[in-house]
């Protein structure tokens, strides 16, 4: 696919002699599909932008697979401009800066709510990250908070000891270790098949996941852990966002941080609506009793210590963070 190119060197100026007003043309990459929410947002943010700006700035919003950039190379894609910005998964950014795999640590970002204070303290280490890599952050969205599907109920620590269940990447596989599970690495459409077969005991993932994939249908019980938060970040390629006029970057950065608190609306109201998808058809939702609590904080703190030896620059963000809240 020929990828489309900025044609602006700046603001909107009018040809010469012409009166007709150039136009930046933008490409948008996102790793989801159109019934994801994370792509919707960014669908109403192009939009939002195109009407603010007469058009000025045409922002064409590429939903998964669409454009050929994989959901790993997202910042540096970016970064050189094969797309001028992307929606992407931070954690899984992490190969090309190892700072961004910090929000999977388990009982570090709980919630909605810390996750504002998560970015209030490591705001500046991420902006120094993605000037690196010549881009800027336009807003953030996390998404729902992963817990475990099981067929038995998981309520103690005793609960989930020797259940096996499906990590979706390496950190819930260690955390799922260290609180005495057995983790199983699986690729996600062999899950079924495997509870169906009894090899497998649940799934760890979101609510959003999980009412997607119909898990209701192998499982009757979900304890939304809500062990750690990720977020998406929308970023755009510094020198697109350069050649912008100031009125016109100012416009984006307003449209942004307005839109950014009905996003986070959003992904409340997801976590919500998926929730009630799972009562509705027969699922039990429990929440974990403090010997739970304490083997997931216990378990996590440990995981933090061994992050913060592989990535250093991660242990004064870390500590700020938690003296803030008191973890």
């Amino acid at each position: 696919m020929t990828f489309l190119k900025s044609i602006t060197t700046g603001a909107a100026l009018a040809l010469a002699g012409s009166g007709v007003w150039a136009e930046t043309k933008w490409d948008l990459s996102t790793a989801w599909g159109a019934n994801n929410f994370h792509a919707q947002n960014a669908i109403a943010f192009a939009d939002a932008v195109r009407t603010a700006t007469d058009g000025s700035v045409d922002i064409t919003v590429h939903l998964s697979g669409e454009i050929g950039v994989k959901i790993t190379e997202k910042l540096s894609s970016v970064e050189n401009g094969i797309v001028q910005m992307a929606d992407m998964l931070l954690f899984l950014q992490a190969g090309e800066a190892p700072f961004l795999g910090v929000d999977t640590l388990p009982y570090l970002i709980q919630g909605q709510d810390e996750m504002k204070t998560w970015l209030e303290v490591a705001g500046p280490t991420y902006d120094a990250i993605f000037a690196t890599h010549n881009q800027k952050v336009l807003y953030y969205v996390p998404w729902p908070s992963p817990g475990i599907y099981t067929k038995a109920a998981v309520v103690s620590a005793d609960d989930i000891s020797g259940q096996r269940i499906r990590a979706f990447n390496a950190t819930s596989f260690e955390f799922l270790e260290r609180l005495d599970a057995a983790p199983v690495e699986l690729p996600f459409g062999e899950l079924a098949a495997a509870m169906a077969a009894g090899t497998v005991d649940g799934a760890a993932t979101s609510t959003s996941t999980g009412a997607n994939s119909k898990l209701y249908q192998f499982t009757d019980h979900f304890n939304p852990l809500n062990w750690s938060m990720s977020p998406d970040a929308v970023t755009v390629n510094l020198d697109a966002w350069n050649a912008l006029s100031e009125e016109e970057r100012a416009t984006i950065e307003g449209i942004a941080n307005t839109m950014e608190a009905e996003f986070w609306a959003v992904s409340a109201a997801e976590d919500t609506s998926k929730t009630q998808i799972l009562i509705d058809n027969g699922m039990t939702v429990s929440m974990a009793d403090e010997s739970l609590e304490a083997k997931m904080a216990e378990a996590g703190k440990a995981m933090w210590s061994e992050f913060i030896a592989k990535v250093p620059e991660a242990q004064p963000v870390i500590e700020a963070y938690a003296a803030k809240l008191g973890k």
